[in-house]
């Protein structure tokens, strides 16, 4: 570990490095078991540390699922229930309680907390654009003292924006010519220089910080990639890298969704118009305007579809070589043995299966389930793979244990420090997550064990799955009479599960 010359200090805390990606299915890393996807330093991280395969979130969506990330709460407590909602900032974070302790907090890459559509938003044109005063401000930020941020994917006109557009603007780049109101889905690669790729700036800035560092004080540091979120589509050679006729098939099946509820059969006969919901996003045509609701391969046509697939491999290929940047600094700091690294997504995407993309309130564990790695030397066993069950939720108080804190009152999460020492040893028996689509579509799923219910309020609707025989999720069991015992039971268990998330519970002052 590297000292600062004339102390004989060292930092006796543990620094925390979260990476984290946007909209990254959970089977997308080589040595988990994906032949077909090169992920040469993600592998590293699974061989260096434990790998949970049953990670959760709290929320399939940016915004609500960042929320319970940083203050250990689900939306339905800090109110952040969609994209297009503002996290209150006074809203206590993991970054206010580690700064407290001493800790330094940077975040670097996409943020999300805020609208990033509504005129006056902070994280919103043309705010955005206003180069001055992003060469100036660098934080706080929700917890985070300092920070280097953008939004937006691929080409679209918001990419350019916040400090990564003020830097672009420092190199000489026109982003008339790589960004605009109609990117996001053209064909073919992108024409821009991989070397000013939004995705080199955040391993950059990270890596800058972690430069900073003395190893006297601690430091927590989030590393926030805003890929493979579509739209689809990188520099090369990454856009090229794969061939989209040798990935894996979609995991389809011919009329799965005839047993399903109402809106897995009215989108995949395009039939969305005829939904009775009050939406309170863009109109939208193919999916009634339905919230963060995607696609599917017959909407967009198979080819278009493998090609898709193709681009997403090839962003999470970047991606990874851009991880291996971060963790090479970590050694060359002599930081390595002393930092916890997490690496997640903040939620999945359906990325062609069932017949479905990018998210929405279909909660096939496509978009629930993320991938989830834990390094920490000679604290976390190497090269261990555990069904434990984790939420992303669990993050804040994870980190507030670490440093040797108590979570705080509001935080709904539970440390998982010690199934990360002991992997097979579970600290949950179930994660949840809220869905509330539009204020009147909310689904909520409850996972346990072995079976995973899916309820859709006051609609009568719902699914239940067996994950151990049908991990797949083709054959619904809500309405099977042999399995109505097993859907009271679960249906309890929520009911249970909120009791016990409405503390804390005042004490009572007297008698009456």
């Amino acid at each position: 570990m590297r000292e600062v010359e004339g102390t004989g200090m060292e930092n006796k805390k543990t620094n925390i490095l979260m990476i984290t990606t946007d909209q990254q299915h959970w089977n997308t890393i080589q040595a988990l078991g994906n032949e077909a996807i090169h992920t040469p330093n993600l592998d590293r991280l699974a061989a260096e540390g434990t790998a949970f395969d049953r990670a959760y979130v709290s929320n399939p969506v940016c915004s609500p699922s960042r929320s319970s990330i940083i203050t250990g709460e689900y939306p339905s407590r800090h109110g952040c229930w969609n994209i297009g909602v503002e996290l209150d900032e006074n809203r206590s974070t993991f970054g206010h309680q580690l700064q407290k302790s001493g800790y330094a907090t940077g975040l670097f890459g996409k943020a999300h907390f805020k609208p990033v559509l509504k005129e006056g938003s902070f994280e919103a044109p043309p705010h955005i654009h206003d180069r001055e005063f992003w060469k100036k401000w660098d934080g706080p930020y929700y917890g985070f003292e300092q920070v280097a941020m953008l939004h937006g994917h691929a080409d679209e006109d918001s990419s350019h924006g916040m400090h990564y557009g003020a830097w672009l603007a420092e190199q000489g780049i026109d982003p008339q010519q790589y960004f605009g109101p109609g990117g996001g889905y053209r064909e073919g690669s992108w024409e821009l220089p991989e070397e000013y790729h939004y995705t080199r700036w955040t391993a950059d800035k990270t890596i800058d910080f972690l430069d900073k560092q003395d190893n006297i004080q601690p430091f927590m540091a989030w590393c926030s990639f805003q890929d493979p979120h579509n739209a689809f589509l990188c520099p090369e050679p990454w856009n090229s890298m794969y061939d989209p006729e040798q990935l894996p098939l979609f995991i389809e099946k011919e009329g799965e969704m005839l047993d399903k509820p109402m809106l897995h059969r009215y989108l995949s006969e395009d039939r969305m118009d005829e939904m009775d919901i009050e939406v309170t996003a863009d109109p939208g045509h193919d999916t009634g305007g339905l919230q963060c609701l995607g696609h599917t391969n017959k909407k967009i046509g198979y080819e278009r579809a493998r090609k898709w697939l193709a681009s997403y491999y090839g962003m999470i290929s970047l991606i990874d070589y851009h991880i291996g940047r971060v963790l090479n600094k970590l050694d060359e700091l002599g930081m390595a043995d002393n930092t916890m690294v997490v690496f997640t997504s903040d939620h999945g995407d359906y990325a062609g299966n069932h017949g479905l993309w990018l998210k929405g309130p279909i909660h096939y564990d496509d978009i629930l389930r993320v991938p989830f790695l834990v390094r920490w030397k000679n604290k976390v066993p190497a090269g261990k793979r555990t069904s434990s069950l984790i939420s992303l939720v669990d993050l804040a108080p994870t980190f507030l244990e670490l440093a040797g804190l108590e979570k705080t009152d509001t935080m709904q999460g539970v440390s998982q420090l010690h199934t990360m020492r002991h992997p097979d040893e579970s600290s949950r028996e179930w994660c949840l997550v809220e869905n509330r689509a539009e204020p009147n579509f909310y689904v909520k799923t409850l996972i346990m064990d072995q079976y995973k219910l899916n309820y859709y309020l006051e609609r009568e609707e719902g699914e239940l799955y067996d994950l151990t025989e049908d991990p797949r999720e083709f054959i619904n069991l809500f309405d099977d009479p042999q399995y109505k015992d097993m859907k009271l039971k679960m249906l309890m268990r929520i009911i249970d599960i909120y009791g016990e998330l409405e503390k804390p519970i005042p004490p009572r002052q007297s008698f009456a």
